[in-house]
């Protein structure tokens, strides 16, 4: 069986056993003796690995049913109990779990075995709809850090590396950080972090800079804005150091930007698969054949996509094994993905998918030259924006914005001022505004939703470049050329 590209150094195994408990020991205790379990599931056939997802699959449905008025009354309505599914054909009697089953019956889902007090506050992801709030049980938060670090160790990350984060959700950031903060994040916990809300070759420069000065192992980021800081360190004609892996996570990774990222940085580049509803989902190995996912971790569903441009593509049901505070059972996540063909030849016993598809955004490209990746957009403005169920910015020309909405329950014309305000955060140029409110914002057919698009990129010009392309280019002097 293949191996990830690195094992734990030293370092790496203080920090797992000594450092990391001591600085958090809420989330660190005992996370040696959970990632050696995670390595034991993966060198386990798929087979077994599936009896056993089967059987916590349904000890999660006895604990809904027993301990949670919502699913007691959705399994009678079903005409079901727990005892009687024992096949996918059987669960799919049970209707599938939308943001808006959550959004109305919050108080009915999470589990009488716990006290409210003790359930973790967290929010489902923010793409086109609005966030809607979850609820986590304290024990699952320390299964699914763990899952993430068994999937880092892959890529040949571990704790106690040092990592560059290219990073765009506004929660995972302090704004105003003290300097024991930054002390903490740098020298601590050996990261640093490089916002992606505003992109142009002043803000690309400074981070060129930081990742000389830090000299990371590990790059961290959202594909967008680390392809187009490749294409800058690509352009800039300085040197820039190399790191020895990259991890893309958030949105799905384009194959253009897998190859820019690769050619710059030299080194291989992992896609993760994570959602905010669940924490990390799938990861690619050392064989990038598609994305493992984690059958301790996850039970996903696969339904067929009808009338879907790409042929093979399904929508996925995720149902959470690690949360018991808030069951998740059959979620509807929105996003779909194209099954693998074949198993992995690194031989784990964890199935695989080809690809996601779905939570797609665009660039927009301004006059003066910056450039705003969409994916920026998504934790950071609908979810300040309750009375918005659903939001979808796009692009017309350089100066023409459009806003496609739809009102939720509690809407208000405030909510639309507040959006507003909130827009004009990350584009202080003068532009132009239009909203319009709509009934649903549909998936398109290729599979995926999108949050932001820009159609500058594709108006053309008599030379075959588009105007995003003719008014703002990187130049090696670092200044934008127009």
């Amino acid at each position: 069986m293949s191996r990830g590209l690195a094992k734990a150094n030293w370092l790496n195994r203080a920090y797992i056993g000594l450092v990391n408990p001591v600085l958090n020991g809420y989330a660190y205790r005992g996370m040696g003796k959970r990632i050696k379990e995670l390595q034991r599931l993966e060198r386990m056939s798929l087979s077994e690995n599936e009896d056993r997802q089967w059987q916590a699959v349904s000890r999660l449905l006895q604990h809904a049913y027993d301990s949670t008025p919502f699913y007691r009354e959705r399994f009678e309505c079903a005409g079901a109990k727990p005892a009687d599914i024992r096949s996918l054909e059987d669960l799919q009697k049970i209707p599938v779990l939308t943001r808006d089953d959550i959004r109305h019956n919050l108080e009915g889902l999470w589990s009488r075995r716990y006290s409210r007090e003790s359930l973790q506050k967290a929010a489902t992801g923010g793409t086109t709809d609005t966030p809607v709030p979850l609820l986590r049980s304290p024990e699952c938060l320390k299964e699914k850090l763990a899952v993430q670090f068994h999937f880092n160790s892959w890529a040949g990350m571990w704790p106690g590396d040092k990592v560059f984060a290219l990073w765009g959700a506004q929660q995972d950031l302090n704004p105003n950080p003290s300097w024991r903060w930054r002390f903490y994040d740098r020298y601590l916990m050996r990261r640093v972090w490089a916002p992606t809300s505003l992109m142009n070759p002043t803000v690309l420069e400074s981070y060129r800079q930081l990742l000389n000065d830090f000299r990371p192992k590990v790059v961290y980021a959202y594909p967008t804005p680390l392809a187009l800081f490749c294409e800058y360190l690509g352009d800039c004609g300085r040197p820039y150091h190399h790191p020895a892996t990259a991890i893309c996570t958030a949105e799905p990774l384009l194959l253009h930007q897998r190859q820019v990222i690769e050619q710059t940085l030299g080194c291989p580049v992992f896609e993760h698969y994570g959602t905010r509803d669940f924490g990390m989902v799938g990861a690619e190995c050392e064989i990038h054949q598609g994305m493992h996912l984690n059958p301790a971790a996850v039970f996903v569903e696969f339904m067929p996509l009808q009338g879907a441009e790409e042929e093979g593509l399904h929508e996925i049901l995720v149902t959470d094994l690690l949360n018991y505070g808030m069951p998740l059972i059959r979620y509807r996540i929105n996003d779909c993905a194209v099954l693998a063909p074949d198993p992995c030849a690194c031989e784990r016993g964890f199935p695989l998918i080809k690809k996601i598809v779905g939570r797609t955004t665009d660039n927009f490209y301004l006059a003066s030259g910056n450039v705003v990746p969409g994916v920026a957009l998504t934790n950071r403005v609908i979810q300040v924006c309750p009375g918005l169920k659903k939001v979808q910015v796009i692009q017309n020309t350089m100066s023409d914005f459009h806003v496609r909405y739809v009102p939720g329950p509690d809407f208000s014309p405030s909510d639309l001022e507040l959006l507003g305000s909130k827009l004009l955060v990350f584009f202080p140029d003068p532009l132009q505004w239009t909203f319009e409110e709509v009934a649903e914002i549909e998936r398109e057919r290729s599979g995926k939703t999108r949050f932001c698009i820009s159609r500058v990129k594709t108006l053309a010009t008599h030379d075959g470049k588009s105007e995003s392309e003719q008014k703002c280019q990187f130049h090696p002097t670092g200044r934008v050329q127009a």
